[in-house]
């Protein structure tokens, strides 16, 4: 049986080798934006996600939404780390609209999509978002910053999210509108990375 997961990560192979690109020349500015503009979308997607649990209807519904809400609070405390060893802080005036927009996608899909839409599009959405900070996380850590937990915390693997996510994709089939969720969150997740390498 074909995997929709890896059915849809085939429709999005060419914006996630542009994604790939976007970060291929780290700097101090790049990393401060990410802070930044992080600290507006890490909250935002922790609540989408905690919406999204009222959808849960099946075992490893609960599950995986469970998994995604862990991850996102622990990911939380570690971004705290990281914005205060960097000194900044939370202000409206630096968040890039170009560069959050994925956290709104993922607020919609919370609320107007099914489970099956929220879990194609976090988990082809996820290697990718962590092979990006990875890169930026072994920039950061060649130029002295410590608390890099934040950027190290998704790179996977992701076998057993991954699993319950085509279960749960499978269960409210929809291929269509799967590779619509999928082409439209890895277009934010773009937007983002060249909103913060951008020096407008």
């Amino acid at each position: 049986m074909t995997s929709i997961i890896e059915a849809v990560r085939k429709e999005v192979e060419h914006l996630n080798r542009e994604i790939a690109k976007a970060v291929e020349r780290p700097s101090w500015e790049m990393l401060r934006r990410f802070v930044q503009n992080q600290l507006y979308i890490v909250p935002h997607d922790l609540k989408a996600l905690s919406v999204a649990m009222a959808k849960a209807r099946a075992p490893d519904e609960y599950t995986f939404v469970k998994m995604l809400v862990d991850g996102d609070y622990a990911a939380y405390n570690a971004l705290l780390k990281l914005a205060e060893e960097l000194r900044v802080e939370f202000r409206w005036r630096d968040i890039d609209p170009a560069a959050v927009a994925y956290t709104h996608f993922l607020s919609w899909l919370a609320l107007h999509g099914t489970l099956g839409d929220l879990a194609v599009a976090l988990v082809v959405n996820l290697p990718v978002w962590g092979a990006n900070c990875l890169k930026l996380a072994e920039w950061a850590r060649a130029n002295g910053v410590k608390h890099v937990e934040f950027l190290e915390i998704f790179k996977g693997p992701y076998h057993e999210l991954e699993r319950l996510a085509e279960e749960v994709a499978r269960r409210y089939e929809d291929m269509e509108k799967y590779i619509y969720v999928a082409k439209a969150i890895q277009r934010y997740e773009l937007d983002f990375w060249r909103a913060i390498a951008s020096s407008i």
